[in-house]
């Protein structure tokens, strides 16, 4: 079956890796318009507007995401703030903008080559947008403070939870095949009637970033439909993943046995390392947010680093034994990259809420760096 043929509601899969090629979703130009300018119009208030105030002895803090990058930077946490800024605030406004961008295109009939750059640099930043991780976050900092303090919720944590919805209502009815398909309608090579077992073998190369199949002859040029360069595979990529890798590892330890958060009672520091925090949630019985911050701050991070190193040493002397079993593992670790961001997202907010002088302060502390 050719991949234009999947029905709506079918999934087209690599019987070699069982990865999804394609998913039949039908027309979802119009639903994705909608719900990118629902996103584009909530965004405003999602992060600027207070989340929530916070209430101690008569003394009222309120802060939201824009607040809450602003004090990391007065703090002197350029990286925690700079890093929070990217993936809180600026790509979540640029997916909604590429996503309208793209759907607009195709919606009016009139697409240009900037509707497959919207939709190609959409694909690149999809996974660096972490509105969900905040929201996670912000449901954490409300059952570690919610005995210490009264909290009022305000009109940008509400709008900030459509916002998250609205999110991953478009990422989910965001159809990449079928916006291709409509920026190009002629059809890939029939993979049935190539004889080879791969598509280096046929002569063929698959764009990294809109998928189209073309002859590989054309490599390191122009992809025709989305621009991007045309490569069969990333230049020493091995040997870079091996250096990020073994980087993670070294940054593990400190972040792990450091103090991570530093909280001030009447001029009185008391330092927490990501496992005094997990204890301490088991201990007052949320039981919950304790299992999420041990697996998203300690568990996701050494899953990660395991897997993609048995996954190194697997291409490094050649086995291939459980090469679906280990495809598998690397799709997931691709899926739960993004939840480790979980504790420095709390960090910031709480830096920005938790500022009642001489009664009660919090800061970040050495291990944050390391962590992010």
């Amino acid at each position: 079956m050719a991949p234009t043929e999947v029905p709506r509601g079918a999934t087209l899969t690599c019987p070699r890796c069982h990865g999804k090629i394609i998913k039949g979703c039908g027309n979802t130009v119009e639903i994705t318009l909608a719900l990118g300018l629902t996103g584009l119009i909530l965004f405003p208030a999602a992060t600027l507007l207070p989340l929530m105030d916070l209430e101690v002895l008569g003394q009222v803090s309120s802060a939201s995401i824009g607040t809450s990058i602003i004090k990391l930077l007065e703090l002197g946490h350029y990286t925690m703030a700079l890093t929070v800024l990217a993936v809180a605030f600026l790509f979540p406004l640029l997916n909604l903008v590429l996503v309208l961008g793209a759907s607009l295109g195709l919606f009016l009939g009139r697409p240009t080559v900037w509707t497959g750059r919207c939709l190609r640099y959409h694909r690149h930043l999809s996974e660096w947008a972490m509105t969900d991780v905040y929201l996670i976050g912000i449901l954490v900092t409300v059952i570690k403070m919610g005995h210490m303090a009264e909290i009022r919720f305000n009109t940008g944590f509400f709008c900030f939870i459509g916002l998250v919805l609205t999110t991953l209502a478009c990422q989910v009815c965001l159809d990449h095949h079928l916006f291709w398909e409509r920026l190009d309608p002629d059809r890939a090579p029939d993979p049935g009637r190539i004889p080879a077992r791969t598509g280096l073998a046929a002569g063929l190369c698959r764009c990294h970033d809109c998928g189209k199949i073309v002859p590989l002859d054309q490599t390191l040029r122009p992809c025709p439909r989305c621009g991007a360069r045309v490569h069969p595979r990333k230049s020493r990529s091995l040997e870079r993943t091996w250096a990020l890798v073994v980087t993670a590892l070294i940054l593990t330890l400190p972040a792990n046995l450091l103090p991570i958060m530093e909280v001030e009672y009447f001029g009185w520091p008391d330092r927490s390392t990501i496992m005094d925090g997990i204890i301490y949630f088991f201990q007052e019985g949320s039981y919950g947010i304790g299992a999420i911050i041990l697996t998203a701050s300690i568990l996701v991070p050494l899953f990660k680093i395991t897997g993609l190193i048995l996954i190194l040493l697997s291409i490094h002397f050649h086995r291939t034994r459980w090469l679906r079993h280990k495809a598998i593992m690397f799709r997931f670790i691709e899926f739960i990259g993004r939840w480790s961001m979980l504790d420095i997202f709390v960090i910031s907010l709480l830096c920005a809420l938790v500022r009642f002088g001489f009664l009660s302060t919090i800061n970040p502390a050495p291990a944050a760096l390391y962590f992010t």
